[in-house]
């Protein structure tokens, strides 16, 4: 006979499909009534009424996060100065998810962005064809979908009082998403549930590995990785298609810095500060 824990482990994974088919469902429903009433309308708003202050450097540099390869450096970066590398474990996973799901959804949709003058006529991608295909479809909105993905393993990752900065940051990246015309109403709120579902799939998933304690890295690993994140990284990274990394670094670098110093010597006064 089976006891209470076995029996609970065994259920879980059921759980845990029945609750994210719940959310996948309900998140269609909710994008499907956004498309229906608000993409339009907002759009002809925005154009009604331009602005620029999202082009605003320290806006622009803000944004940037929602590009995954900047918060996967800043999550490595993290781990290399605490030696806990599950978060950004789990941070990779999620952000795994996001690409396997977003990808396929563009190519399915195949969506003009809402800024396409040519998003009626049949010459639509023709007109473009300079920049990649990933970046002349709108739907979904993969930028909010990631920084929804990291805000979500973040939030569950940390205190409270520090989630719910996560998940505002991650809210203004969609944001901005739509008052650029990247993106309709619709193609963020869809991110937002790739990401959440993400991060939420990859949380308890991780229920199931080995303790972060089993998965540390020696001082010379850890300080060479950290050499090759803090010089090689930032400077081959425009040449290589991550030239958002150097855009954040410009306006946030030593911010980041700081916080990033802060954290790791938060976490060696007191180890179970963020646990």
């Amino acid at each position: 006979m089976d006891s209470p824990e076995t029996t609970r482990v065994k259920r879980w994974p059921w759980r845990r499909v029945c609750v994210g088919t719940g959310l996948i469902l309900s998140g269609a429903v909710a994008t499907f009534l956004i498309y229906l009433l608000l993409d339009e309308p907002v759009r002809q708003w925005l154009l009604a009424h331009p602005n620029t202050w999202h082009e605003h450097n320290w806006v622009n540099a803000f944004r940037q996060l929602g590009k995954a390869y900047v918060p996967i450096w800043l999550v490595l970066l993290w781990s290399c100065l605490t030696n806990r590398w599950r978060t950004t474990a789990v941070t990779l996973l999620a952000l795994l998810l996001v690409a396997l799901s977003v990808c396929p959804l563009k190519v399915l949709a195949s969506r003009p962005r809402p800024n396409d003058p040519a998003r009626f006529t049949d010459h639509a991608a023709a007109l473009d064809t300079h920049h990649p295909w990933e970046r002349r479809v709108s739907f979904p909105s993969g930028d909010t979908a990631g920084a929804f993905a990291v805000a979500v393993v973040l939030a569950l990752s940390v205190r409270r009082s520090w989630a719910v900065l996560f998940l505002v940051a991650a809210g203004a990246i969609g944001l901005l998403r739509v008052t650029a015309l990247a993106h309709y109403p619709s193609d963020v709120f869809a991110g937002m549930m790739i990401g959440v579902l993400a991060g939420w799939w990859s949380i308890h998933s991780a229920a199931r590995w080995s303790s972060e304690n089993t998965s540390e890295i020696s001082g010379r690993g850890r300080i060479l990785l950290g050499l090759l994140l803090v010089v090689l990284v930032p400077l081959l990274s425009p040449f290589v298609g991550m030239k958002a990394l150097v855009i954040f670094l410009r306006f946030y670098g030593a911010a980041a810095a700081a916080l990033l110093l802060l954290g790791a010597y938060a976490v060696k006064t007191n180890p179970h500060l963020f646990s």
